[in-house]
């Protein structure tokens, strides 16, 4: 059964249509896709799109070098052109995603600009008030993931070879239509560089926050800004970065309202202009500013500056104290309805200042009050000026005038610009019988005609400022006309002058044209001196003639002095000059303490004769130091050859030898005159010597300097200069270098292969710098100069310096066995200029350092008692500014040791946790640890335990790296410090260390917790008496260091000496002192413990034994008693009184007679009545006591004996007697003296002498004894 629901199919006509329909679409599709296709991926595709745009453009965009396909495209430029602007893109590189434009979405990867130029057009229409926009919606989305522009240029096509205002341009941007986030927007300007990020809403109000961080090309330094609200209200917070200006911000605005800042408040701290550029004044300011906008719209409120530092403006500074103004600020108005400028000693000027922009007026009124002329310039004479400033002018007329008056002195002027003409009504400067006027005019249009006369009567310089006094009587007329050149006549008469002491007349006649063309005459007589110029310049034929005769030139008062003749007599033309010129001199000295003398130059020229110059200079001295001794420069030849020879001796050690040969080529119209040849000859001889390999060309003139392919030696290396060519505009270079040796010394002391250099450079300057500089290490070593030389072991040295993009760039990297590895880096930015380049002291300075140093073993060239070693890291960023550099970083020390060796101090296992800024290192900790050695006898320090710990010392503290400054806190817990012959100690404590200034200051507490102090060798080597070392005084003193020193020393308990017969305990403590210079002072006491002292083999017990300190250092008050125990008489020593004045006796229990007191000490027992001991017991005496001041024991023994002498000494050459004797002597009369000398330790009779003086030089002396003799001496004595 046939269902009725089923359709019925369609005829087959019908069927047949909507088949070719489909392949139609499928067809047109197709179509679609192929050229979608081929526009995208193709490159005949692009080629017409870009045609297309070209000729669609209507001439405002235009396409030329197309290249790639659309997805990955190339234009060499792109022109836009408008109205308002012209625009031009170079090299335009992007890569992008087109199928993304079916999503809704633009997607680059990457948009690269060679450069885009910008030039405004002039419109006439005023422009229109800004309007919000309605909507910041994107209607797709936007992805920029990398867009860079080398250089934006602005204007230009106005001003040709215009720097760029921006560089090194980098942003990324994302979009989702809505919400734009600018990730990245980097560049670089020649104020400053700038990395930013913002976010922006494209629904209104359109909320906008972004952030700013700008490193200026200025002492402004880092500058970090915030932006916050949206388009209608903005909020803007500025601050700078230090170490930079202190600088905040803070304002209020509203873009689009005709007034858009509501509020301002600034606060600029310590601001110094002459950090901004090289010629602006010195100063500290505080400038703050703290405006509003009023109800009028107007920002109103108070402008003040403070000048912390003011200072003439011939000292570079300004004179001004401070500035307080009330302001009132719009787009059409300046106005300050109260200025006060405040100078020293009370100067004040003060009034109102307005300038109306739409009605074009200004206006000022200012009241002058005691201002000083020498607080505005040093020069200038003192006074206390005061009077009206006046200034009013529309756009038709201006007008100035000042009346001003003080102390005798009054000036009075007035100035006029009405419609077409400038006048000056009046100028009168008078005081006391001085007085200057003038009056003059000057058209401003046309060929602008003036006309200008002035006067002098009886007008003296010292009335004005400070100077030699002088009359000075003279008249002034000049007229003529600007256009189309400078032309007209000037006449001067000076008559019945005086300049000092010295008579001055004079007078000219001087017709001009222009700069080229004069003629007259012109004459001036000061004193001895006479200067005479008569000619004339006409541009064709030249006849000039100029005589100067100064025997004395202190005379004229400019600050020279000595003497100058010259005479120059010039005829014909530039292009064949006749030319004689004399100069001599046989003293001149000139400001700055330059000083020549024995001066001689002569020059001739004649256009078909010989060319000749001959100059010489026996001495040039610059701060009394003599720089060249001797010059000598000969040029001769004829026109079209000459040759030229150099001779200089400079400083002491540098002879310079140059020859060149060449041509002169005569002045043309606007070329000087050059001279070109070769140079053929340079030496030089000193530490580096120089000489040239082979000729090389050379030209020079007033305006060029050029040198090519010259090839030179140098320190056993050579240098190529292919090019070095200079302008005043420009200069370029380029060469090599190889093999160029560096000594540590000189070249006797080199033993291995010298460290060699090498490298290149490549240099193109004008409005900008650009090019590179590579130096490296070729070959060799450097050495380490010190007691052990030490090679570094050197594998790279490199540096590279890269000018390019507005930037300079360096890097510099070093390995080394011995240091280690070492890499840098600095950038600094180069502002264009619109003449020659050039780097400001402001500059910012970005950079880093990364040093390794696996070993500090080099250091130990420095001395045999110095031994180090450790790992160092150091990481620093470099910040700031040119002139104020910031480096900051971190320094981290592991492994560390140290080792002097002489003090006995070894420090192992340190550790350093350190940072640094500028100049100051802040150690936070610096630690070591010191192991023990064991103590020199082990029986003193049994209930010691050291072996099994370790000493330490931290430190921490912040030193100064330039000058002496700093402060640090130690702390020593049971350091050792160990020498194996001298000491043995162990110590604790802590202290604190100030240094400022040359001044120290060292306060603390030390305790020794265990000590040995040792007898030293008496066998060290040592030199004779007869000796003394004397060193070379340096040139300059070194600075005295003065001491503030508050130590306390603690000898604790356990604190042994063992040295000069002395063994035993000491205790006690001691509080030393100092101040400034003065001597150290101690306090305090030193007592013998448990202590027996060793004297002629016998044991005396220290039972009292105390030395005490009351400020002086070197003579302490003494306490001692030392006995000799366990004998039937306990005889011993007694010391009391000083070290400088001591009192010493003999004592016993029981008391006996002091001869038994020395036997009971010396032999132990009574002497022997015989007198066998006497002689023991005389030497035991004069050991013992004999270096008590005053009337001591060996005094009083002489004296009971009734002889002269009672001596010990060693036995003569040649004696009968040997070793050690003893000598009885008394004086029988005035030419007798008798004498017993007996061997100490001998047991035979001695021998007996008599000498008796025959004569003062004839002596008779006879002995007997053990040795009979008679001897007869003359004496002969020499000076």
């Amino acid at each position: 059964m046939i269902d009725q629901h089923t359709k019925n199919p369609p005829p087959p006509k019908a069927a047949q249509r909507y088949r070719k329909l489909a392949i139609s679409l499928v067809l047109l599709l197709a179509l679609t896709a192929a050229a979608g296709y081929w526009l995208l991926y193709s490159a005949s595709g692009l080629q017409s799109a870009a045609a297309a745009v070209n000729r669609w453009g209507g001439g405002m965009i235009r396409l030329t070098g197309v290249h790639g396909t659309l997805q990955d495209l190339h234009i060499e430029t792109i022109h836009f052109n408008n109205v308002e602007q012209a625009l031009t893109l170079q090299n335009l590189h992007m890569r992008w995603n087109p199928a993304q434009l079916f999503h809704r979405q633009i997607s680059i990867q990457r948009l690269a600009l060679a450069s885009i130029h910008i030039d405004q057009h002039a419109v006439d229409t005023a422009p229109a008030a800004p309007q919000p926009p309605d909507s910041l919606l994107l209607p797709f989305g936007l992805s920029i993931a990398s867009m860079t522009a080398d250089a934006i240029h602005l204007n230009a096509a106005i001003q040709e070879n215009a720097a760029p205002v921006i560089t090194n341009l980098a942003l990324t941007l994302e979009s989702d239509g809505q919400h734009h986030q600018l990730k990245q927007l980097n560049f670089t300007t020649p104020w400053a560089t700038v990395e930013s990020q913002a976010e922006l809403d494209g629904n209104a109000p359109f909320a906008l926050n972004a952030r700013i961080g700008a490193i200026a090309a200025s002492s402004w330094g880092g500058i970090d800004t915030t932006v916050a609200g949206n388009l209608e209200q903005l909020t803007i917070q500025s601050a700078s970065r230090p170490p930079a200006t202190n600088m905040t911000l803070h304002a209020q605005l509203q873009p689009f309202a005709a007034n858009p800042v509501t509020q301002l408040h600034a606060i600029l701290q310590q601001w110094n202009p002459g950090d901004f550029a090289a010629n602006a004044p010195q100063a500290k300011l505080s400038v703050s500013a703290q405006l509003t906008q009023n109800e009028a719209g107007q920002l109103a409120g108070n402008i003040n500056i403070e000048n912390h530092a003011p200072a003439p403006f011939d000292q570079g500074g300004i004179p001004l104290s401070a500035i307080h103004a009330r302001a009132l600020i719009s787009s059409q108005l300046l106005a300050l309805p109260e200025i006060r400028a405040l100078s020293g000693k009370g100067g004040v000027v003060r009034g109102p200042l307005a300038w109306d922009r739409n009605k074009h007026t200004l206006t000022a009124d200012l009241e002058v009050e005691r201002i000083d002329p020498q607080q505005l310039d040093t020069r200038l004479q003192s006074a206390a000026i005061s009077g009206k400033i006046e200034l009013t002018g529309d756009a038709e007329k201006q007008s100035a005038r000042a009346d001003l008056r003080g102390q005798s002195l009054r000036l009075t002027a007035g100035i006029t610009r009405d419609a077409d003409e400038l006048i000056l009504e009046q100028f009168n400067l008078q005081r006391n019988r001085s007085r200057l006027t003038g009056q003059g005019k000057l058209q401003l249009t046309g060929e602008q005609m003036f006309d200008v006369s002035g006067a002098l009567i009886n007008f003296n310089s010292a009335d004005f400022i400070q100077t030699a006094d002088s009359n000075l009587n003279a008249t002034l007329q000049t007229s003529g006309q600007l256009l189309p050149a400078a032309s007209g006549t000037l006449n001067y008469a000076i008559h019945n002058s005086r300049l000092g002491k010295s008579p001055v007349n004079g007078s000219g006649e001087i017709a001009f044209t222009g700069t080229g063309r004069f003629s007259g005459k012109a004459e001036l007589l000061a004193g001895s001196n006479r200067l005479l110029a008569h000619g004339r310049m006409d541009g064709e034929q030249h006849d000039v003639q100029l005589t100067v005769n100064a025997p004395a030139l202190a005379q004229l008062g400019l600050g020279i002095s000595g003497d100058l003749q010259t005479q120059l007599i010039f005829r014909g033309t530039m292009q064949a000059p006749d030319l004689d010129w004399k100069l001599t001199s046989k003293q001149l000295e000139l400001p700055g303490k330059q000083k020549l003398s024995g001066i001689s130059a002569s020059a001739r020229w004649h256009q078909k004769d010989t060319i000749a110059l001959n100059l010489a200079v026996e001495t040039y001295r610059a701060h009394e130091q003599a720089t060249i001794r001797q010059l000598s420069a000969i040029l001769d030849g004829k026109t079209a050859g000459q040759h030229l020879t150099v001779n200089a001796n400079i400083n002491k050690d540098t002879t310079v030898q140059l020859a060149a040969s060449g041509s002169l080529s005569p002045a043309k119209s606007g070329l000087p005159l050059r001279w070109q040849g070769q140079l053929t000859e340079l030496s030089a001889t000193g530490d580096m010597p120089v000489r040239l390999l082979a000729p090389a060309a050379l030209a020079a003139s007033a305006t060029l300097f050029s040198l090519n392919d010259a090839a030179l030696s140098i320190s056993s290396g050579s240098v190529r200069i292919e090019q070095l060519h200079w302008t005043p505009s420009s200069w370029k270079t380029r060469g090599d270098f190889t093999g160029i040796a560096l000594l540590p010394g000189t070249p006797a002391h080199a033993k291995d292969t010298p460290l060699q250099l090498g490298g290149r450079w490549q240099f193109d300057a004008a409005a900008q710098l650009t090019g590179e500089l590579h130096i490296q290490r070729e070959r060799g070593d450097w050495t380490l100069p010190g007691d052990v030389p030490q090679r570094l072991g050197l594998q790279q040295l490199q540096l590279q310096a890269t000018a390019r993009h507005g930037s300079l760039s360096g890097q510099f990297a070093l390995n080394s066995a011995a240091l280690g590895s070492v890499r840098a880096e600095v950038t600094l930015p180069l502002p264009p200029k619109k003449t020659q380049w050039s780097t400001a002291k402001e500059s910012p300075l970005q950079g880093n350092i990364h040093a390794t140093l696996p070993s500090l073993k080099w250091l130990n060239a420095s001395g045999n008692n110095l031994r180090a070693d450790g790992e160092l890291q150091i990481q620093a960023d470099i910040h700031g500014t040119l002139q104020q550099p910031d480096i900051h970083g971190t320094v981290s020390g592991t492994n560390l040791s140290l080792a002097l060796l002489e003090q006995g101090i070894r420090l192992q296992q340190g550790t350093l946790a350190a940072r640094f800024r500028q100049t100051d290192l802040h150690i936070d900790r610096l630690q070591f640890a010191s192991p023990h050695a064991a103590p020199p006898d082990n029986r003193l320090f049994r209930d010691l335990a050291l072996q099994d710990t370790a000493g330490s010392l931290t430190v921490s503290g912040k030193i100064g790296l330039t000058g002496a400054s700093g402060q640090f806190d130690f702390s020593l817990d049971r350091l050792p410090l160990a020498h194996k012959t001298d000491y043995w100690i162990v110590t604790s404590g802590q202290g604190a260390i100030h240094m400022k200034n040359n001044h120290l200051s060292v306060t603390g507490g030390l305790r020794t917790d265990a000590g040995l102090i040792m007898q030293p060798p008496e066998n060290r080597p040592a030199l004779p008496d007869d000796i003394v070392l004397v060193n070379t005084p340096s040139a300059q003193q070194p600075q005295k260091l003065a001491l503030d020193l508050d130590m306390n020393l603690n000898l604790g308990e356990k604190f042994y000496i063992r040295a000069s017969g002395l063994e035993g305990r000491l205790t006690g403590q001691l509080q030393a002192r100092s101040s400034g210079n003065q001597p150290l002072k101690l306090t305090g006491a030193i007592a013998a413990q448990d202590a027996a002292f060793k004297a002629y083999g016998q044991d005396l017990k220290v039972r009292r034994g105390i030395v005490s300190f009351q400020g002086s250092l070197d003579d302490p008050n003494l306490n001692v008693l030392a006995v000799r125990e366990g004998l039937a008489v306990e005889a011993g020593v007694e010391i009391a009184g000083s070290v400088r004045h001591p009192r010493v006796k003999l004592v016993s229990t029981p008391e006996v007679p002091d001869t038994e007191k020395l036997s009971w000490i010396v032999l132990s027992r009574k002497p022997d009545t015989s007198g066998l001991d006497t002689s023991v017991l005389l030497s035991a005496a004069g050991s013992i006591l004999g270096g008590q001041s005053g009337s001591g024991l060996t005094d009083r023994i002489t004296q009971a004996l009734g002889v002269d002498e009672i001596t010990f000494k060693q036995a003569g050459v040649g004696s009968s007697l040997s070793g050690q004797i003893g000598v009885i002597g008394k004086r029988i009369s005035s030419r007798a003296y008798l004498s017993y000398e007996r061997g100490l330790t001998a047991t035979t009779i001695g021998i007996t002498k008599l000498t008796y003086n025959l004569t003062p030089k004839l002596t008779v002396v006879t002995q007997a004894g053990e040795d009979s003799a008679v001897d007869l001496f003359y004496t002969i004595q020499f000076d």
